[in-house]
């Protein structure tokens, strides 16, 4: 039975400071439910240890971590026994050539989790003593909260695709991770190739390069148009989405450029599953509340 890994996202470096040498089952549960509000996902998150800090974002190149910042969080995931992972967003030229500068300061095998296809090549051509992994934005699943169940076949990962399988092992990605499926059940899981890691209890449903919360203050034309100046209004303001005469069976809300889903108790149980059966080897749950 592999051990059970658990990473922890995180975009400030003080996000795992609540994660001391003495933090047992009974902090992380109380961390754990003060963070997502939810007694019975705190309570089976709190068997778990974490053993790796992933730190970054998935989504926005503004929060690409600058040298400084990404030196203290190596620091404190090294602090606290952490093995590392950064996160990378969808690169522009600017995101690449800040990577060219970022990834030589990670340690020899540390993880870069990439969403992008020309991150995943300047990864595998310029440094071979860091690992890549593909990243949630890189299994193209249908996860719109609107989907009912006999929508389900349609909702697949496409990663069992011989062609896809080939392009990674050529960038040397050998690991994947996903969303869970709106519908998945534990032997969906176990059936997707390459399963590095899951993540919890949020999936993203869709992103694009346009900040809400960034252009509230702005008035006039250019106020939900892109190239803004950023000050990171993402990470202290979110906006929840509904639709009029409707509710969906996935809570869902809008922080930055992405909108994003809360697992139902169903896809919860599904996960759980999964992981007893040895499925899924890694966990990757927010540090930080949406």
């Amino acid at each position: 039975m592999h051990e059970q890994e658990l990473a922890v996202t995180a975009v400030r470096p003080d996000a795992l400071d609540w994660l001391t040498a003495d933090s047992g089952p009974t902090e992380r549960e109380t961390h754990w439910q003060q963070t997502h509000g939810d007694d019975a996902l705190a309570a089976w998150l709190a068997g778990f240890a974490p053993t790796h800090m992933y730190f970054g974002s998935e989504f926005c190149e503004h929060l690409l971590p600058s040298a400084r910042t990404l030196r203290q969080a190596l620091a404190r995931a090294a602090s606290r026994g952490l093995r590392f992972a950064l996160l990378t967003p969808i690169a522009s030229p600017d995101v690449l050539a800040r990577l060219e500068s970022l990834l030589p300061l990670l340690p020899d095998g540390a993880e870069v989790i990439v969403n992008d296809w020309g991150v995943a090549q300047l990864v595998a051509a310029r440094f071979p003593a860091l690992t890549p992994v593909a990243g949630r934005v890189m299994c193209r699943m249908v996860k719109d909260p609107r989907l009912t169940a006999e929508w389900s076949h349609q909702c697949g990962h496409g990663l069992d695709s011989p062609a896809l399988q080939a392009v990674l092992r050529r960038l040397r990605i050998e690991r994947v991770e996903i969303d869970a499926p709106l519908f998945a059940d534990a032997d969906t899981l176990g059936r997707v190739p390459w399963l590095q890691g899951v993540h919890l209890p949020y999936f993203s449903i869709a992103k694009g390069r346009m900040c809400r919360p960034g252009s509230l203050s702005i008035d006039g034309p250019e106020r939900f148009a892109v190239g803004r100046r950023c000050r990171k209004e993402c990470l202290s303001l979110a906006a929840t989405t509904s639709r009029s005469g409707a509710e969906d069976d996935w809570p869902t809300v809008q922080v930055g450029n992405t909108i994003f889903g809360r697992q139902s108790a169903a896809m919860l149980d599904a996960l759980k599953a999964a992981v007893r059966q040895g499925f899924v080897k890694r966990l990757v749950v927010a540090g930080e509340a949406l």
